[in-house]
């Protein structure tokens, strides 16, 4: 597992990417090994992005995996969801941004805990993997991409990042400093 990120540059296509952002730190509640944890925004799109993918939070239902409409079901268990939910409460409480996604009143399931998104300073505030449907959402200016993969290098995790960009000189910036057993480029 591990502090995964995707890169977003702003040449990414935002439709593109909020769709593989959902798909990647959503689907099984965000309970994969590979599952995106960190959304590293370029500071330039970063509001229109946001903005997007709160919105997309809002469509998705959470609930019982049995209902086919459900995109987002319960953790594993309740001491998981505990966690998970220890998690969101310190990153509130430290300030941060968090939205999370609408369970519906109906819904009493222990186990669940909705799609949330927390803004984070830097990949450093963050001290272990969550996991769970969390993203952790960091900006970065232009000139910054080195530094950002210098951050993302130093949570010792290495097992997945992605990178959107139509822009190839990134692309190759980014793959020739990868350290990750799984590099996804545009996906």
């Amino acid at each position: 597992g591990g502090q995964n990120a995707m890169i977003v540059d702003s040449s990414a296509l935002p439709e593109q990417v909020v769709g593989d952002v959902l798909v990647s730190a959503f689907d099984s509640a965000g309970q994969r090994c590979s599952a995106l944890r960190v959304l590293a925004l370029q500071d330039d799109i970063a509001d229109r992005v946001l903005a997007m993918l709160r919105g997309a939070l809002r469509e998705l239902a959470v609930g019982d995996p049995a209902d086919l409409a459900t995109d987002v079901s319960p953790l594993i268990d309740v001491e998981a969801a505990r966690g998970v939910r220890s998690h969101i409460e310190a990153m509130r409480a430290r300030g941060f941004a968090v939205f999370q996604a609408a369970v519906p009143v109906t819904t009493a399931d222990a186990r669940i805990v909705p799609p949330t998104v927390i803004e984070i300073d830097r990949i450093g505030t963050l001290t272990r993997e969550v996991f769970g449907p969390v993203l952790h959402v960091v900006r970065w200016r232009r000139t910054e991409l080195d530094r950002m993969l210098d951050d993302i290098a130093a949570t010792g995790y290495a097992l997945t990042l992605g990178v959107h960009s139509r822009i190839d000189e990134t692309i190759e910036a980014v793959l020739a400093r990868a350290r990750a057993g799984n590099v996804y480029v545009n996906r």
